[in-house]
């Protein structure tokens, strides 16, 4: 959980990375960013109820969702470079590697 709650910390960081866009529209950024952040780290804390539970299909599916991230996606369609997509690249391979995990113990 520490991870997704870095990336929230750090959503300044994209300031330079936006800095020649219009008010409107890094605010937007901010907001999207924001939000995409929290949903990631909801989606990963109801998953750790989920696992808590023994409902692997919950879980995955709380996996699923905390690995769609609209962040990056949001910058790109401004041209901009996503200023912790290392951070993002991480947290992704993390939570994918769960999934695939979390995957096996259904299928077995």
């Amino acid at each position: 959980m520490e991870q997704p709650t870095e990336l929230q910390s750090k959503n300044g960081l994209i300031a330079p990375a936006i800095a020649n866009l219009s008010p409107a529209a890094k605010k937007s950024l901010h907001g999207t960013c924001n939000e995409s952040f929290q949903t990631v780290i909801d989606m990963l804390k109801e998953g750790q109820v989920a696992l808590a539970a023994g409902d692997n299909g919950t879980l995955q599916t709380k996996l699923s969702a905390a690995l769609d991230t609209d962040c990056d996606d949001e910058l790109s369609s401004f041209g901009a470079t996503f200023p912790l997509a290392n951070m993002a690249k991480e947290l992704t391979k993390k939570v994918s590697i769960c999934l695939a995990i979390t995957a096996q113990n259904v299928e077995a």
